[in-house]
């Protein structure tokens, strides 16, 4: 008989889904000191690999949560190209373009490669750590929302008891069919299903026919299928992508002996002992929702966007997603903003899954080192832009309206676009412009702008100063004073030595004036005002 309970608890947050999107937004709430509850039907973390690049702007947000330097140890440096090759015997492999890592110049980190079952863990952990809460085998069931907040339905995973919880805002991070946005009846747009593919993970001795190459992926022709490594350049596990053609067997035997044929064909070793450890069927879709937010509940990952796996970007965006939402949902709580500020979540990030969708299906054909950085680091808000035009318009006239990207090679430092990263020293310790943000609101001003430093005192949340001087300059500044060890401060954000930047705990550009003026309070105070909601 089925078990029915009471409302057993209220949380802050609850979030439907413990995929890595949904761990990441757990774990950056947990980063906020936000309250939540995450619940996943699975018994575990992914076994599966699936996603593997880690993109740069992924690592900063990770390397901000204080687990960069685990990612990095479970990950790979190796090689993120992929080749070309009839079988993974031929003489010469064929280079598909140009894959070196093109951040590494533009941001602290750069990307990574790590599996996705060797990283959701390293969040899981982090986000228990910081207090975050974890409860695997339980499905969501359902959901009542009203003005104050939402009630919903969860149960075992077996369907023997469910209980509801009650809860002020709810994450949906519950993947490509998403119960909670079908049962919110938000609608979807885009191309649709793109393909239905196999994805496989076997362990074989391949050394023989590689011979010491490496890539991260290889297109082999008579195979008609992908090979991509797995673990360490050690490791002899491996993934096989080849696509569903009708009449193939779907049952396990039938796929373990498609994937051990194919490999055999690959590596053109009819006799090669292959391994098949697990296989599934999965399909490729280009979607986004048409809207982000429907009442208390936000979308999130790939319950918000479907795009194929080309690039690697579909993760990457979900794990962005959750850090745009996390500190706005803890700045509502604390009081410090309005509710209007969480609706700038659906404005900003809809966008951008737009555009990351249209990328990955022009990747589909071949991608520029540009359009990679771009793409991980070169997005931008022009609803944030637009929120703040007019006051502090004077060196915002040359900015493209609606613009969703720009050359994180050529940072424009203006309003709505990532806070370019420039290297500091601070009393011996080298870190980066991205190491002082994550908190609450950052003023960063130049060695003279003294009137902005004074300025916060009348801002009405708290706003940390924040200054930056160049090799050998002084400064009259109390506050924290860092060194600009290359001197590219005041260039990268675009100001003079008077001037300042308002960066938001997102590390996005929110205001800046490139000098002093008067009323310096009062222009901050309407910035922060514009910035939170009100």
């Amino acid at each position: 008989m089925r078990e029915q309970h009471a409302t057993e608890r209220h949380v802050p947050v609850l979030i439907v889904g413990g995929s890595l999107s949904g761990l990441s937004a757990a774990l950056f709430l947990a980063v906020q000191g936000v309250e939540c509850l995450l619940v996943e039907q699975r018994p575990s973390t992914s076994v599966h690999p699936r996603a593997r690049l880690v993109t740069a702007r992924s690592m900063e947000l990770f390397r901000s949560a204080g687990i960069e330097e685990a990612v990095r140890k479970a990950g790979d440096p190796g090689p993120i190209g992929f080749v070309v090759a009839d079988t993974l015997a031929d003489e010469h492999y064929v280079p598909t373009g140009d894959h070196h890592d093109e951040t590494l110049d533009i941001s602290p980190t750069g990307m990574r490669l790590c599996d996705q079952q060797q990283l959701e863990p390293l969040v899981l952990g982090r986000a228990r750590e910081l207090g975050a809460q974890v409860s695997f085998g339980t499905r969501f069931e359902g959901l009542v929302q009203d003005p104050d907040g939402v009630t919903a339905t969860l149960g075992t995973a077996d369907g023997s008891a469910s209980w509801t919880v009650r809860c002020d805002y709810l994450l949906a991070a519950d993947g490509i069919r998403s119960p909670v946005r079908e049962a919110l009846g938000i609608s979807r747009h885009g191309p649709g299903l793109l393909g239905r593919s196999v994805s496989a993970i076997f362990d074989a001795d391949l050394e023989p026919v590689l011979r010491g190459r490496r890539a991260m992926a290889v297109i082999v022709r008579k195979a008609g299928a992908f090979l991509f490594a797995r673990g360490n350049s050690e490791a002899r596990m491996w993934q096989l992508g080849f696509p569903l053609h009708e009449g193939i067997d779907l049952s396990p035997e039938g796929l373990r002996e498609r994937t051990q044929e194919l490999v055999r064909v690959a590596a053109d070793a009819p006799e090669l002992e292959v391994t098949v450890h697990s296989a599934m069927a999965w399909e490729s879709e280009a979607l986004v929702a048409d809207s982000f937010r429907s009442g208390r509940v936000f979308l999130v990952g790939d319950s918000a966007h479907a795009m194929p796996p080309t690039g690697g970007f579909g993760g990457n965006t979900g794990v962005q997603d959750g850090h745009n939402l996390a500190w706005k949902i803890a700045a509502v709580r604390a009081g410090t903003a309005d509710e209007a500020l969480l609706d700038t979540y659906d404005a900003e990030r809809r966008p951008v899954a737009d555009f990351t969708v249209q990328e990955t299906l022009a990747r589909i054909g071949q991608s520029s080192a540009q359009s990679r950085a771009t793409v991980q680091l070169g997005y931008c808000y022009p609803s944030l832009l637009a929120g703040v035009r007019g006051k502090d318009g004077a060196d915002e006239a040359a900015v493209e309206e609606g613009s969703v990207t720009e050359n994180p090679h050529e940072p424009t430092g203006r309003p709505g676009t990532r806070a370019p990263h420039v290297a500091l020293d601070h009393e011996g310790r080298r870190l980066s412009t991205l190491d002082l943000f994550g908190g609450g609101f950052v003023l960063l001003t130049g060695a003279r702008g003294q009137a902005w430093r004074s300025a916060v005192d009348g801002a009405e949340c708290e706003v940390e100063v924040r200054t930056v001087v160049g090799p050998g300059e002084h400064t009259a500044a109390q506050e924290l004073v860092y060194t600009d060890v290359d001197g590219t401060f005041l260039s990268s954000y675009r100001i003079g030595p008077h001037g300042a930047v308002l960066v938001r705990p997102d590390g996005f550009i929110g205001w800046r004036t490139s000098q002093e003026c008067s009323g310096a309070g009062e222009r901050l105070g309407e910035a922060v005002r514009s910035l939170v909601g009100r």
